[in-house]
């Protein structure tokens, strides 16, 4: 039984160039020039890669916020137009409006400092107000009166809201160090 003839390996990064050795960090063919250039921090794919872009800036972060939360709200509230006046679903659901509107701006949002979480809570909080103003609006209802109707959804959707970073959100033990 025959084998193929070995083909000479070459570098993953500059193919026109043999292969030298393997880089320590990915394990890919590297030549003599990435072995030399870069060392232990590994070959020119891997030290490329691991420049990562700038973080987002507060702005960027709630302007994803606040699409996120706006879709949040708009599905919510047609949902919750289901539950206005019934009796606890009335309060579950805008409860859960403000829970889907404080998942949804925070997995959107990619939020990284302090600052940014809490600025990023306030935009989910205002969606979820919008959402549950919105199933009062579609049912139809004023939203603003009287408030000892409307008055215990709005704070459920605002305890939905809450609820999301402290039983679901991450802490950093849970998701490693931020560099």
């Amino acid at each position: 039984m025959t084998s193929a003839p070995r083909v000479d390996a070459r570098c993953a990064v500059h193919p026109a160039r043999l292969a030298a050795d393997r880089c320590p960090i990915c394990g890919r063919d590297r030549c003599g020039a990435d072995a030399s250039i870069h060392g232990e921090q590994g070959c020119a794919a891997c030290v490329t890669s691991r420049r990562g872009a700038r973080p987002a800036g507060l702005l960027e972060v709630v302007t994803r916020a606040g699409l996120a939360g706006l879709a949040a709200a708009l599905a919510g509230g047609w949902v919750a137009t289901q539950h206005v006046g019934v009796h606890l679903m009335s309060l579950f659901a805008p409860g859960l409006v403000g829970l889907a509107a404080s998942w949804a701006t925070a997995a959107a949002s990619a939020a990284r400092d302090v600052r940014q979480r809490r600025a990023v809570l306030a935009v989910a909080a205002v969606a979820a107000l919008l959402g549950t103003a919105l199933a009062y609006r579609l049912f139809p209802l004023s939203p603003l009166h009287p408030v000892d109707q409307v008055g215990p959804p709005y704070l459920a959707a605002l305890g939905g809201v809450l609820a999301w970073p402290l039983l679901f959100g991450s802490t950093p033990s849970r998701r490693g160090r931020v560099p």
